[in-house]
């Protein structure tokens, strides 16, 4: 056998890759059409990289991995992806007639290579001999698969991008995921799809390429998947806990008092950022604010610090750390995230969340909580 550096990492890697389709399969935490569908990426991923990677240590060869084990997943991944990108943005989505048929190049490549195995099976066709109708299948799916992967992973970089441009409408209906790390990993991808590419086209049509090439694009590749597997568990958790936080948070009323001021605008303000819960808005601004007012930026900063002696920003920032502290000191978040907590009280980020709650109370968020669960213990 043909043991080296490279493929020691790609079987540790489809090793990780199997061992966590069984963690999501076996756990009633991660079961979501999402999850389900990011665990069937890394399936297909890793069992697509066992098929290439078994002729390469010597377990068989390169033309019993395709005749007996071939599956065309390199069809499917990139279906897989799109369909858990659309489910992570929109749970409540339903397959349209569009994203079912994204899926027929898998089904029939798939029958293709089925039938071959058949007629190998019945020894109608010799099994160490590579037909030419054989490699044009095999070339056929090769190069479909990388044009098929370029299309579906461009349109849905396009939905993510505009999607990110929809965040800045806050609605407290709806919650609304980080999108920073799904953007760069299919960016990514993307990139690792033209390189796939370009070393499909030498490897068939020129025939001189480095045995070692594709080492260099499946080992960062299977990186990347993993990595978008691991985070997309992580952020899927995250949203689980503050499903229930806004569950929480929709029950219960406000415990923050307003000022009675008999200026209209001032009273139109609190309203705004208390009833209507505006200050959750991880995108609220001055101008924005001034915006739903209908009044100017400079005027409302002005009567803010004249009247609630505060800027607008501080104001907003004990509102939400208020918020944060509801939570933190109740039981039943204990074992929440503060990621999930600090989202839900309207920070934009863990690191914003930790200095402004600091800096508000002297206290870090996990300091505070421990003094005060144990306070109620």
């Amino acid at each position: 056998m043909n043991f080296n550096i490279f493929n020691i990492i790609i079987i540790t890697g489809i090793i990780q890759g199997f061992i966590f389709v069984l963690i999501v399969l076996l756990s009633k935490k991660y079961q979501s059409k999402s999850t389900l569908l990011l665990s069937g990426l890394i399936f297909s991923y890793s069992a697509s990289m066992l098929i290439y990677i078994l002729p390469d240590i010597g377990l068989i060869s390169l033309i019993e991995a395709y005749r007996y084990l071939f599956i065309p997943f390199a069809s499917i991944i990139p279906v897989l992806i799109y369909s858990y990108v659309i489910y992570f943005l929109n749970p409540s989505y339903k397959f349209s007639l569009i994203h079912k048929l994204m899926y027929l190049p898998f089904t029939v490549f798939l029958s293709v290579f089925v039938v071959y195995k058949f007629i190998i099976l019945f020894e109608i066709e010799d099994a160490n001999t590579v037909t030419p109708a054989f490699r044009f299948w095999v070339y056929f799916n090769e190069i479909f698969s990388v044009l098929y992967s370029i299309i579906i992973l461009g349109i849905l970089l396009i939905k993510v991008f505009n999607d990110s441009n929809l965040k800045k409408t806050f609605d407290l209906n709806v919650i609304r995921p980080e999108l920073t790390w799904l953007k760069i990993i299919l960016l990514f991808i993307y990139f690792f799809v033209f390189v796939w590419g370009y070393l499909t086209y030498q490897n068939i049509f020129n025939s001189n390429i480095n045995e070692n090439a594709f080492y260099y694009l499946w080992i960062p590749m299977a990186i990347t998947i993993y990595l978008f597997g691991h985070i997309g568990i992580y952020k899927h958790g995250i949203i689980k806990e503050r499903e229930v936080l806004r569950s929480h948070l929709k029950v219960t009323k406000t415990t923050v008092k307003k000022n009675n001021f008999t200026n209209l605008h001032i009273k139109d303000f609190e309203t705004y950022l208390i009833d209507e819960k505006a200050y959750l808005d991880p995108n609220l601004s001055l101008e924005s604010v001034a915006d739903h007012l209908r009044i100017n930026p400079s005027y409302l900063s002005r009567i803010i610090n004249k009247n609630l002696d505060t800027s607008f920003s501080d104001y907003v920032h004990n509102l939400r750390v208020k918020e944060a502290q509801n939570y933190l000191c109740n039981p039943e978040f204990a074992k929440y995230t503060m990621v999930a907590i600090g989202l839900e009280a309207g920070f934009n980020s863990r690191s914003a969340f930790f200095n402004i709650f600091k800096k508000q109370t002297g206290k870090t968020p996990f300091q505070y909580k421990k003094e005060r669960l144990n306070k109620a213990l």
